[in-house]
């Protein structure tokens, strides 16, 4: 069971056999977020194989360009859309999350205790439940 896919070729195809051109994108986002001061990044959703996987994008000049330079995270993550169910902190991005609000969160994320799930994969020998509950950590 896994819940991450890596590129065989960056772009194009997938280790488990699967073509980029073959995943059905069902949501973009429209913001690009800057990172460590070299590049911006924002990601999609795609639906394969039964799963949701978040695929990150990134841009970037090159020195002495003029325009952007495009390419892909390392690997595309299980996902798990969720609503909050009250005012709480995101167990993905850490940011404040308003009550109502939606999110794509990492399978493994999942706190029933502040959300419920929206859009889930389905279960399979393959990847296993759609989504499993937070370890909860002990913060010192």
């Amino acid at each position: 069971m896994t819940d991450t896919l890596g590129w065989k070729i960056e772009g194009h195809s997938f280790r488990d056999g699967s073509l980029l051109a073959d995943w059905e994108k069902i949501y973009q986002d429209s913001t690009w977020h800057w990172q460590y001061d070299t590049h911006e990044m924002t990601f999609a959703i795609y639906k394969h194989d039964g799963q949701y996987w978040k695929l990150y994008h990134a841009r970037f000049v090159q020195p002495g360009a003029d325009e952007y330079s495009y390419g892909f995270g390392g690997q595309s993550c299980r996902m798990v859309e969720v609503e909050y169910t009250r005012r709480a902190r995101s167990t993905h991005s850490h940011m404040l999350m308003e009550k109502g609000h939606r999110q794509w969160i990492r399978t493994y994320e999942y706190d029933p205790a502040i959300m419920t799930v929206i859009t889930a994969g389905e279960e399979n020998g393959k990847y296993g439940a759609p989504y499993t509950e937070i370890r909860k950590k002990q913060w010192a």
